[in-house]
């Protein structure tokens, strides 16, 4: 995860928005309940690039997010009907395979959890911090 070196995004940090705070705290409340706190900065959010860069990045982030989840939850639901299907030792695949569901979707949930924290501290921070594929993608659909 580096951190973008933009000049002209990350002056905007210190500046006002047409929603009222400072750049840095409109960036960092776009990433509150992302996606629909980065679309309504997105969309509310007129004359601060800073501000606007991060609730487009909070987008794609928590689409991202919410993909990875639901791609996992499905994969996790048919191996666990598939294992349960086994004649007499069935049971303990289906309940192996709800351990193995278990500890990943915590491990899933943990490195989600510090992604979207440092994320909250560069906004707050006044810095532009940038994911490899999530921020490409906002920068070519969103800005």
């Amino acid at each position: 995860m580096a951190t973008k070196s933009a000049s002209s995004v990350e002056s905007a940090a210190s500046t006002e928005t047409s929603l009222g705070p400072d750049g840095n705290v409109i960036a960092m409340l776009s990433y509150f309940f992302a996606p629909i706190g980065g679309l309504l900065v997105y969309l509310l959010e007129e004359d601060n690039g800073f501000a606007r860069y991060h609730a487009a990045q909070s987008i794609v982030f928590g689409l991202t997010v919410i993909v990875i989840y639901a791609v996992f939850w499905i994969g996790m639901l048919v191996l666990g009907m598939l294992m349960g299907s086994v004649p007499v030792i069935g049971f303990l695949l289906e309940m192996l395979v709800a351990l193995f569901d278990i500890l990943i979707s915590l491990a899933l949930w943990l490195a989600v959890f510090l992604v979207w924290l440092y994320l909250v501290v560069k906004a707050y921070q006044g810095e532009a911090a940038s994911l490899p594929i999530i921020s490409s993608l906002a920068q070519k659909h969103l800005l």
